[in-house]
């Protein structure tokens, strides 16, 4: 992989469809929850994350792993210097090997090189598929990197945060209020037919959603509304009928929000997966 210049343009695997990589320059920014775990190695510069009023800092070739369900911000030390490797795991694979609810992190930070080179390993494989001089392997066979990956996520899942294991079960209120919320992403929910779903008072709610997941309610649904925004748009979906899918008020609402959030509008993210146009993007 040495010498080659990155593009920074996430990859899906196709015989590995459940996980994402990137290899790009490194970047910052805010409030990003995702449904994936998504494990970071940053090389260049150091990486400070920031969650529920505290940061945690890695340093250059450590590990961040950020479970789903937790708002957070990031940004490396140098910019200017800074890349990274991102791979973001759907729960449907991490269920293979744990219940990904069980899968958290008190500090996101793993400070192991055995599981970083791993880490490396791992992500060369899905992004850069090879067949390396001299192996009887090749780098790009399907088995060989799925059961990277599941052996990748068995070892994080030894690391994952001990004591949540024993409250999985205190995530199914603010489950089912995701569900609901992902479910009506077009609608203006209001906070008390949301408490009748949950079966919870109105504060009762707020304070379980913002216990698990870092977020109120009405900021939860806005960045699944996000998140979804930004998979029409990677189907190639317009950019007005994906605000209308999502409950904007119009496509000028949805750029507005979409560039504050991750930084691009709407139309270069959605370039960006058709090569042909900004290469910045990291996914959130």
């Amino acid at each position: 992989m040495a010498g080659e210049e990155y593009t920074g343009v996430p990859r899906v695997s196709g015989d590995v469809p459940d996980v994402v990589v990137v290899d790009g320059r490194a970047q910052a920014y805010s409030g990003n929850v995702h449904e994936e775990l998504k494990v970071v190695l940053v090389s260049g510069s150091g990486f400070s994350v920031r969650r529920r009023g505290t940061t945690f800092r890695a340093g250059p070739g450590q590990l961040v792993a950020l479970h789903a369900d937790d708002a957070h911000s990031g940004a490396p030390d140098d910019p200017g210097s800074a890349r990274w490797l991102i791979m973001c795991v759907s729960p449907s694979l991490i269920a293979e090997v744990t219940p990904p609810e069980a899968v958290r992190f008190g500090d996101p930070v793993i400070q192991d090189s055995t599981l970083a080179r791993r880490f490396r390993a791992v992500h060369g494989a899905l992004y850069v598929p090879s067949e390396p001089a001299g192996s009887s392997e090749p780098a790009g066979s399907a088995l060989r990197r799925e059961t990277g990956v599941l052996d990748l996520v068995s070892l994080l899942a030894r690391h994952s945060y001990e004591e949540e294991r024993g409250r999985v079960t205190a995530g199914r209120v603010p489950g089912i209020v995701r569900e609901y919320l992902r479910e009506n992403l077009a609608r203006n929910v209001t906070l008390d037919e949301l408490s009748v779903v949950a079966g919870l008072s109105k504060y009762r709610l707020v304070r379980a959603c913002t216990a698990w997941f870092g977020l109120a309610p009405h900021k939860l649904h806005l960045r699944l509304r996000l998140d979804r925004a930004r998979e029409l748009l990677r189907r190639g979906t317009g950019i007005a009928e994906v605000a209308y899918a999502t409950g904007f008020h119009d496509q000028s609402h949805l750029t507005r929000v979409f560039a504050r959030t991750y930084g691009a509008t709407p139309a270069v993210y959605q370039s960006t997966y058709r090569g042909t146009a900004w290469t910045g993007w990291a996914p959130g």
